[in-house]
């Protein structure tokens, strides 16, 4: 862990440094729903006996927080930091011999977007009218448009695609009761990249708070050695997906008009 904190942190300062003195128009946080699915097997098949279908939805919630910089009316960079947490288990029987092993996932997902958002509505401003005296004497009304506000966006349609950089943690634990072969926990860590894109509305609570539904996409996967015990020192590769539909919500805070 100690490891991914400080690849995340290098990774922040390379972007700070990179974008100098641009100011972000808009922080928040938020949550959201990670539906990954897969084409082969999932986790599990680096643990000693895995299913042999394929792994199967496996949800996992992910907080995340971010920063926007405006590149303009429409456009936007965006940048996210979350983190999804996971269980895999599984479990051989031999005679009075139980194996049973786990890996606990985290995963930091790192990414970057470029995006862009439309405006669909108009916040409403409420008319005011005048009175004013005719030549007759008479008293006439007559509407005033609103000062401001009415020209504020109230929806905004949202969109964009970004590079995801994922940092991964196994922590690796077997337990074997009937006999010997108990390991300690052992930790594994890497990282790998992945294409998404993102589709959502956003709406203007107030002047400053921004309510966002969203749902995009995270392409992506990565590569895992899985040892043999017969051969000592052997190992295949294994390439884990990291694809899946994603959506949530997020609360931004609008720091400058």
């Amino acid at each position: 862990m100690k490891k991914l904190l400080l690849l995340i942190l290098v990774n922040t300062s390379l972007v700070y440094a990179v974008i100098g003195q641009v100011v972000f128009d808009q922080v928040g946080f938020g949550l959201s729903y990670w539906g990954r699915t897969y084409e082969a097997q999932d986790e599990r098949v680096l643990l000693t006996n895995p299913p042999t279908a394929k792994g199967e939805l496996n949800p996992v919630l992910i907080p995340h927080l971010y920063g926007r910089v405006k590149l303009g009316q429409y456009l936007g960079i965006k940048g996210t930091v979350g983190m999804a947490q996971d269980n895999y288990q599984s479990s051989l029987v031999i005679g009075n011999l139980v194996r049973n092993e786990s890996i606990e996932q985290t995963i930091l997902p790192l990414g970057a977007m470029l995006d862009f958002s439309i405006p669909i509505g108009k916040k409403g401003g409420s008319k005011k009218s005048a009175k004013n005296e005719t030549e007759e004497g008479e008293e006439a009304e007559t509407e005033v448009a609103p000062e401001s506000s009415s020209s504020e966006p109230k929806f905004k349609v949202m969109g964009g695609i970004g590079v995801n950089r994922y940092f991964i943690q196994h922590s690796f634990t077997r337990q074997v009761t009937g006999g010997e072969g108990s390991l300690p926990t052992a930790k594994f860590s890497g990282n790998d990249f992945g294409i998404t894109g993102m589709i959502g509305l956003a709406h203007s609570v107030s002047d400053r708070i921004v309510l966002t539904l969203f749902t995009q996409y995270n392409s992506g996967s990565y590569n895992h050695r899985v040892y043999s015990e017969e051969v000592p020192g052997s190992f295949e590769v294994k390439n884990i997906p990291l694809k899946g539909l994603e959506a949530g919500i997020s609360v931004g805070y609008i720091l400058k008009k």
